[in-house]
């Protein structure tokens, strides 16, 4: 069974969120890092997906990375709010987020694209992400030939001057209005912390942080 919520409750929920996902890190799991993420439309129907999330910001956010023509990414454009949760069941504890999505700085998007495996960022250059795909080998079509054009010799061979970033695959930054600390209890008894702050507009990636304010819920 695993430990109680902190007592007194922390004043930022995030140093407690960091230290879970490094436990969960350390598990060895595949994909410990993996965060279902809910969206929704303009008409309010809900979709949801997981996403790897990439940071966890001390400022208060969490970073992920997709198409920015893909299905959730026209959600998040359309209403700018989503929400996430993590679980845990090795270790019994649950994140839950919820805020407003932005996109992540450029630079911050080039820094990242260049530490994924070379194949993983053609792939990202050949995907239309969400679109209809009536021949899956024309997947592999369209990887041959982005990498003739980059210049390598064959498709086993990494492109000799590097894979720029496409302009229509970047990061984003959940910013937390809310955040919820969730550990297993006994027959059910589950322990609930949820913590909320407002949000300031800052710039285009970033906001003015209010302190956060805690509430112990019932399970």
């Amino acid at each position: 069974m695993p430990a109680h919520l902190p007592t007194p409750a922390p004043l930022d929920p995030l140093p407690t969120a960091k230290e879970w996902l490094a436990q969960a890190l350390g598990l060895g799991r595949i994909n410990a890092n993996a965060m279902a993420l809910a969206t929704s439309d303009q008409a309010r129907r809900p979709s949801v997906r997981m996403v790897l999330l990439k940071e966890l910001a001390a400022a208060g956010y969490a970073v992920f990375y997709t198409n920015y023509g893909s299905r959730k990414a026209e959600e998040l454009n359309a209403t700018q709010h989503a929400a996430g949760v993590l679980y845990w069941h090795e270790l019994g504890y649950q994140l839950r987020f919820e805020g407003v999505v932005v996109r992540s700085p450029a630079e911050e998007s080039d820094a990242y694209f260049a530490t994924r495996p070379w194949r993983s960022r053609i792939n990202a250059w050949s995907s239309q992400q969400s679109r209809p795909l009536d021949d899956p080998a024309e997947l592999d079509r369209r990887v041959a030939r982005k990498i003739a054009e980059l210049g390598a010799g064959n498709t086993d061979s990494p492109p000799p001057e590097g894979i720029p970033r496409p302009s229509f695959w970047g990061g984003y930054r959940l910013w937390f209005e809310a955040v919820e600390l969730w550990v297993e209890g006994e027959n059910r008894f589950h322990e609930r912390l949820r913590y909320e702050r407002e949000l300031g507009a800052n710039d285009a990636h970033s906001f003015e942080v209010g302190s956060w304010s805690r509430q112990r819920l019932q399970p």
